[in-house]
């Protein structure tokens, strides 16, 4: 009788101490698994994320390769999507070299997510970015990148869905105009939703601190 009470004693004491390891295992996995920063976090640094991602209509357009871009084409990644054109003299030239570099050094950090992350110039300019234009120019900043062209009412169109500032030029008094646009990152998460955007300045080593805590959170 008296072994089986001590029997029963230890194996009580041996279960609250596997409920004990697994509550402090649940509580150490809980604190060292959140995001690197958090969604408050993220709007400080100029990062909006949405709380419910919304879903958007992209009308066909063309890649820089000939091939149809559309919604089918974002998911089961993460898109970075830039509105600029190929004749803008600065910021946008300046915007894709920095998003170059965010490449590089995710690449280096985070190699997982880099394999998941896209990155795509949408020409507000359409009339003179055609297919062979986006071609010579949106690889000169990284061979991955994509170049993305179409009917200008289906690009305005996605930008209100975007709220990307966007004024088409429909009749240029000369060959030379500039196209007024803004200059945030649309985020289209996984599941092919707007997720957010991002707010200038875009430096590489934020924008990698940024798309690393984002992705955190979705997937936290």
């Amino acid at each position: 009788m008296k072994r089986q009470i001590k029997g029963n004693i230890s194996k009580t004491v041996l279960l609250l101490l596997a409920a004990v390891a697994m509550v402090f295992g649940l509580t150490f996995y809980k604190y060292t698994t959140q995001p690197s920063l958090s969604l408050d976090d993220l709007q400080k640094m100029g990062t909006i994320v949405f709380e419910q991602p919304r879903s958007f209509l992209m009308a066909d357009l063309t890649d820089h390769n000939g091939k149809v871009y559309n919604n089918s084409t974002q998911k089961n990644q993460w898109t970075l999507m830039y509105f600029g054109y190929t004749f803008c003299p600065d910021i946008c030239p300046i915007t894709l070299s920095q998003l170059n570099g965010m490449d590089k050094q995710l690449k280096q950090d985070n190699a997982k997510l880099a394999q998941q992350m896209r990155y795509v110039l949408v020409s507000v300019d359409p009339r003179r970015d055609s297919v062979e234009k986006l071609k010579g120019y949106v690889p000169y900043f990284n061979k991955d990148f994509i170049g993305v062209t179409g009917d200008v009412k289906n690009i305005h169109d996605l930008t209100v869905q975007l709220n990307v500032p966007y004024t088409p030029v429909i009749d240029p008094e000369d060959e030379y105009y500039l196209v007024d646009h803004g200059a945030n990152l649309a985020i289209i998460n996984p599941d092919g939703q707007y997720h957010g955007f991002i707010r200038p300045p875009l430096e590489p080593a934020r924008l990698t601190r940024i798309m690393t805590a984002v992705d955190e959170n979705y997937r936290h």
